[in-house]
């Protein structure tokens, strides 16, 4: 209990140091300060400060992830059709990177701190699976093209991807997600078949499930 505890405290200081101060300017010295740690139990928990970032910056998008759940999406009416459920979670999370400010910030220092490849495969483990079970059930309601779901989740998560540093990277965030709503949209209705399920009989998609419902 006391080695978890020492793990959340270290991860908190330095979510706040990189929030800050920046990857760069934050030392595993002042990690251990902030957390009321020694430099010992820094190293127990994590190899180096990369390491550090890493779990800080996988628990952000995760919890940008979480604007995906039913509970987040408070605007969804009940009988938002299986497509429209899937775009009003792609807008929940534009609209969370908008609102969340830390996650902006440490989503701009990403690709220096982890790497190009690094920061690839965080992003890819938390979107790739979900993307890839979102289009398989969109499918199998009839209203998205039969097409590979694997190929189309690559592409779909390349387009996705170069929202989140827009967005970080705008004087308004919020401008910036009501500009790229219209024009993502519109480039995804092109897999639309544009057959809904009729009214009453909506298939609620995995994510959109509340728990009584699954």
């Amino acid at each position: 209990m006391h080695a978890e505890l020492t793990r959340k405290a270290v991860l908190d200081a330095a979510r706040s140091l990189f929030v800050t101060n920046g990857f760069e300017a934050t030392s595993i010295d002042d990690i251990a300060r902030e957390s009321q740690s020694s430099k010992g139990a820094v190293y127990y928990h994590f190899r180096d400060k990369q390491a550090i970032f890493a779990e800080v910056f996988r628990a952000s998008q995760a919890s940008i992830m979480q604007a995906m759940l039913p509970d987040s999406l408070e605007i969804m009416p009940e009988d938002a059709s299986p497509w429209e459920q899937a775009l009003l979670a792609i807008s929940a999370v534009l609209r969370r990177y908008a609102e969340d400010d830390e996650a902006r910030v440490l989503l701009r220092d990403s690709a220096a701190a982890l790497g190009w490849h690094r920061k690839q495969e965080l992003d890819e483990e938390l979107a790739l699976p979900l993307l890839r079970a979102v289009l398989t059930e969109l499918m199998d309601t009839g209203e998205l093209e039969r097409v590979s779901a694997a190929v189309t989740a690559e592409l779909l998560y390349a387009l996705l991807s170069k929202t989140g540093p827009i967005i970080a990277a705008a004087e308004d965030p919020t401008q910036v997600v009501s500009e790229i709503e219209p024009v993502l949209f519109m480039l995804l209705s092109g897999l639309h078949r544009g057959t809904a399920a009729p009214k009453g009989l909506t298939t609620r998609l995995g994510f959109a499930r509340r728990p009584e419902q699954t």
